[in-house]
């Protein structure tokens, strides 16, 4: 059976230790090389062309994402998973922006990263499940940030939420009943409703209150 050619990339010794001795237990896979930074992953991409590199994302020197950005480009043919703590929805969208294929969380057992390696390598994609419902998620939810709600607004908002009249949050916040209600008129069109009772619920849907 052919083997599977591994690079292992974590900028902690005892992580990268941690893994190899996992996946040491699957006569299927090879660890042909490993990397503490991002700019030695690509040292080492070049130098032993593996089938498969499996990356953090916080590396110091260049992070995980731009050396796989790169190497996708020099190496179209090496396919790359990312191997992170981090399962918030901008981590992963990036990720497979520069061209992974394959997300996985650090707390993932054996049996599930030898299936995601091997469907990786057989031109496959894999995700840990926390994965897919955030990609799930997203899908319908846009992200607060693409409104473009300023820190100020927010404020107004937490105290029209609260039923706050529009003095009470001038008074509150230090500022004309005029500037107030020019924070809310602004934001009744960012979230296109037509009144306080339906931004107040938009705000909630979209995370923006809680």
């Amino acid at each position: 059976m052919e083997k599977i050619r591994l690079v292992l990339a974590d900028d902690h010794p005892m992580i990268r230790a941690g893994f190899k001795s996992l996946l040491d237990k699957n006569e299927r896979f090879e660890i042909v090389g490993e990397a503490e930074n991002g700019r030695e992953l690509i040292e080492v991409a070049d130098r032993v062309r593996p089938d498969i590199i499996l990356t953090d994302i916080n590396m110091p020197v260049l992070n995980g994402l731009a050396a796989v950005e790169l190497l996708s480009e020099k190496h179209p043919e090496i396919r790359f998973i990312m191997l992170t703590m981090h399962e918030e929805r901008e981590y992963i969208v990036n990720a497979l922006k520069v061209g992974a294929r394959g997300y996985l969380l650090k707390n993932i057992e054996r049996p599930e990263l030898e299936k995601a390696i091997i469907t990786v390598y057989e031109g496959g994609k894999y995700f840990s499940p926390i994965v897919t419902t955030v990609l799930a998620e997203s899908v319908s939810k846009p992200e607060p940030e693409d409104l473009d709600v300023t820190p100020r607004e927010k404020e107004v908002l937490e105290l029209v939420a609260k039923g706050n009249s529009t003095k009470q949050i001038a008074d509150l916040l230090g500022i004309s009943i005029r500037t107030v209600e020019s924070h809310r008129i602004n934001m009744l069109k960012k979230m296109k409703v037509s009144n306080s009772a339906e931004l107040i619920r938009k705000a909630i849907e979209l995370k923006i209150l809680s």
